[in-house]
């Protein structure tokens, strides 16, 4: 009984929703950059980094789906979803930052960011992607 319990237990855990690997990172079409690296999305969206290379305004742009955030999160801004709140809370408390725009759907971070000069986000490689960049990840 305990083989068929941790069985059905490993089977579940393996099968998440989303993986990072199912994951796209989108930046608005003026952004000059086509790759980006694991540190510098962790700069940006943990406030540390505000703008691109050409000195264009950094946007950041999350979504509210827990899941997709969740992987996000994880692989990318090596956070917890508690840790980025505890984060974000303690940059708006001293005037350090303020926190990425956060939207419900993908469709809607991904017309914000098209339609945002220097914006970034991210949305599920299922998505249909238009008037945006790819960043390529290293």
């Amino acid at each position: 009984m305990k083989c068929i319990s941790l069985c059905v237990l490993c089977v579940l855990l393996c099968s998440s929703g989303v993986t990072w690997a199912e994951m796209l990172i989108i930046a608005h079409q003026n952004i000059s950059e086509t790759t980006i690296s694991q540190k510098d999305i962790q700069e940006i969206f943990l406030g540390k980094r505000v703008q691109w290379k050409d000195n264009t305004a950094i946007h950041p742009a999350t979504i509210k789906n827990p899941e997709l955030h969740e992987v996000f999160l994880k692989h990318y801004v090596k956070k917890t979803s508690s840790q980025w709140i505890a984060h974000w809370k303690r940059m708006v408390f001293t005037g350090n930052g303020t926190p990425p725009q956060q939207f419900d759907t993908q469709q809607e971070l991904l017309e914000y960011v098209a339609n945002t000069s220097g914006a970034i986000g991210y949305v599920d490689a299922e998505t249909s992607i238009e008037n945006v960049t790819i960043l390529k990840v290293q």
